[in-house]
């Protein structure tokens, strides 16, 4: 590595502190902290964490079991930590998993008790809370903006890539 000036760290740094799209970025990882450690302490006394809120969420809104991929898929985990969170939350009673007649692929369902916790005791009022400062159209803004970011991301990642060649 060369050796570099104080006056060229310091024109790099102002140069960095200027930038808009890492200013861009911090913004909005404060504000998932923020958002995160707001819903934390919402579901805190239900004893369930915030990846099981996210499976059970998927979960209700399907109206079919799904498989651990597609689950990995939609939380944007790795295979194995879906596949231990769900382990997970069978044990507490929350899912069940479901061997269809092939019986190569698990799939997943929402069991009763975790429908009642999810549906009765999972308000996600700090959500709204948080949402409620903005209008109608700056959420849909918003969300249009989101998604552009998040499909640009999943291709520059690769997530959404298969080759010509596979059916």
């Amino acid at each position: 590595m060369s050796s570099i000036t104080l006056d060229e760290i310091n024109k790099i740094r102002e140069q960095k502190r200027n930038d808009t799209d890492i200013n861009l970025y911090i913004l909005l990882h404060q504000l998932s902290t923020l958002m995160t450690n707001a819903v934390d302490t919402e579901i805190r006394h239900l004893r369930i964490t915030q990846p099981q809120v996210t499976v059970l969420t998927m979960l209700s809104r399907q109206e079919r079991p799904v498989t651990l991929d597609e689950l990995a898929n939609w939380c944007l985990k790795e295979f194995s930590s879906i596949f231990t969170l769900i382990n997970r939350m069978e044990k507490k009673g929350l899912v069940k998993k479901i061997k269809k007649n092939d019986g190569a692929k698990t799939y997943v369902a929402m069991s009763k008790k975790g429908s009642l916790l999810y549906h009765q005791m999972v308000t996600e009022k700090s959500i709204h809370l948080i949402f409620d400062k903005l209008t109608k159209d700056e959420k849909t803004q918003l969300e249009n903006i989101m998604k552009k970011l998040r499909a640009n991301t999943r291709d520059l990642l690769g997530l959404d890539f298969r080759p010509p060649f596979l059916p």
